[in-house]
Parts: C-alpha cells; sequence; structure tokens
C-alpha cells in the first residue's frame, strides 16, 4: 500500500506539521509520503510493513526532528535510509534482508542504539564514528568475529547472540559495558582480559563450547557481575557446578536464568505466605 501524506494525517489525526510522534505498525505499508511535512516529528514507528527500499520514503530528509526510526521486520536489502537521516539516535533495522553494514551508518554520529538481529550480516564494520553508540544489537546474523572497536568508549551493551562468534574480543576498551549477550556461538572459554572489564554486571555465554573451570575463571574478577547464564554448556554438567560458580562469583545473583539471592527467597516465601493465608 502506498500511504498518501493525507492518509497520513488522517492517521495521525492532526496537521502532519504538528506530529511528534507516528505509528504505522502492520499496515501493508510500502511507500510512504508526507514526510518532509513532518517538521516535529521526532519517532516514526514503521515496523511490520512491506518495504523494500529507501525511495519509499518520500521527504524523509526533510525530516530534520526524526531521532527515533523503527523499520523492523521490512523488506530492506540495505541501510540506504540512514544517508537521509543523520541525526537519529535510534535505528531499529532488526529482522530485514540486509547482508552488509553501510558506511553511511558512520555519517549518524549522534547514533545511540544500533539494532541490526535478524538479519544476514557477516561482518561488523563501519562503526568507528559512532562516539556516541551505547547499544549494539547484531544478534541473529551470520557474524564469525567482534572486532576491536577502540573508538566506542560509550558502549553499554553489546548483544551478538546466535552466530558464529568463535572468540570474545578484548572488551576493555568499553569502560561503561554493563552487558554482553554472546550465546549461542562457538565461544570455547572466557580471556584474561575480561578481569579488566569491573562495570560487567550481565554475560549471557548460554550454549556455546566451554567446558572447564579454567575456561571460567576470569569471572571472578568481575566484582558487580549480577547475572550470568552458562547454561547449555559442557561445564555446566561438572561436579557440584552451580555450587561452584556461586561460590567463585559471590556477587551473583542470578545464574542460568534462576535467581536465588536470600532477600529474593524471602521476598517469594512471604508472598506465597500471604496468598495462601488470603485464599484460606
Amino acid at each position: 500500500m502506498k500511504l498518501s501524506s493525507t492518509e497520513l494525517a488522517d492517521i495521525a489525526g492532526k496537521p502532519l506539521g504538528e506530529v511528534t510522534s507516528i505509528d504505522l505498525r502492520n499496515k501493508e505499508i510500502t511507500h510512504i509520503e508526507g514526510l518532509s511535512q513532518c517538521a516535529k516529528l521526532r519517532k516514526l514507528d514503521l515496523s511490520s510493513n512491506e518495504i523494500e527500499t529507501q525511495d519509499a520514503f518520500k521527504g524523509l530528509h526533510q525530516a530534520k526532528s526524526l531521532v527515533h526510526v523503527n523499520l523492523a521486520n521490512n523488506r530492506l536489502n540495505s541501510m540506504g535510509i540512514v544517508e537521509d537521516i543523520p541525526q537519529v539516535n535510534v535505528l531499529n533495522l532488526s529482522n530485514n534482508q540486509l547482508t552488509v553494514i553501510s558506511p553511511s551508518v558512520a555519517k549518524c554520529s549522534e547514533l545511540k542504539a544500533l539494532i541490526l538481529g535478524q538479519n544476514k550480516i557477516s561482518k561488523i564494520e563501519h562503526l568507528d564514528g559512532l562516539l556516541n553508540l551505547n547499544t549494539l544489537v547484531v544478534s541473529q546474523n551470520e557474524i564469525s568475529e567482534i572486532p576491536q572497536m577502540p573508538l566506542l568508549k560509550e558502549l553499554t551493551k553489546i548483544s551478538a547472540a546466535h552466530n558464529r562468534v568463535a572468540c570474545i574480543p578484548d572488551l576493555t576498551q568499553h569502560p561503561k559495558l554493563k552487558e554482553i549477550r554472546l550465546n549461542d556461538n562457538r565461544i570455547a572459554e572466557v580471556p584474561e582480559s575480561i578481569r579488566k572489564c569491573t562495570g560487567l554486571k550481565v554475560i549471557d555465554l548460554g550454549n556455546n563450547k566451554i567446558d572447564g573451570w579454567s575456561s571460567v575463571a576470569p569471572l571472578a574478577s568481575i566484582p558487580y557481575l549480577y547475572n550470568l547464564n552458562l547454561k547449555g554448556n559442557p561445564i555446566c554438567e561438572e561436579t557440584k557446578y552451580r555450587e561452584k560458580i556461586i561460590e567463585m562469583i559471590p556477587s551473583l545473583r542470578v545464574l542460568d536464568g534462576e535467581r536465588f539471592d536470600q532477600w529474593f527467597l524471602d521476598h517469594k516465601e512471604k508472598r506465597k505466605q500471604r496468598k495462601a493465608a488470603e485464599a484460606a
């Protein structure tokens, strides 16, 4: 469906020049007009439509206030759209048909969250100019290596689950990193360098190839590690696996998806008792 500027205004319920947010999910849209009139538009959700190329967005480059764009679940085979929205802060292009990360993304210097999951991307590249990037999601692609990205000092989350990654890179270049998700890859060990990543709180390494205590020993040096997932690794079959991990990492509160800290367990028991009393 080709959405005209008149139809766009009808959906928005106000003159396009006054619109700040438009939700156009699940409308079978192939093309959209009228964006040049949306001077105040900040958030555009076009997820779950039938958009194939950047030509589908007539006048998009004139929507200078647009900072949040969701184009997940479409049919885009390139990231050409970024040329029209260099001011964007959040860009979701997950579940499209992308095979490469476009060099044009480097123009988006204000980008804070880049979401590219569920595509066919084989290489992480062209991100060095994204100095404000704090969230990178490239899960469910065809990536075999996470490169060094020394300029991305603001990164707090990296998600590269369900890929072909065999090694955890040196993450010490990201001093603000709090969360790393690398489940369902081909990782056999945790590198010594991770000992210096003292800000990490969440690490997901489920369904990899980690098979010995020496392979996870560096995790013991991370002082605030709160949530660790190793479920699906050979090490989980080790005798007293759970007890040893909890002893090794005293800061843990969640292991393999199960929360176990005493405060939580006490609160859970009290809630159970209260419900039983109410039912009596």
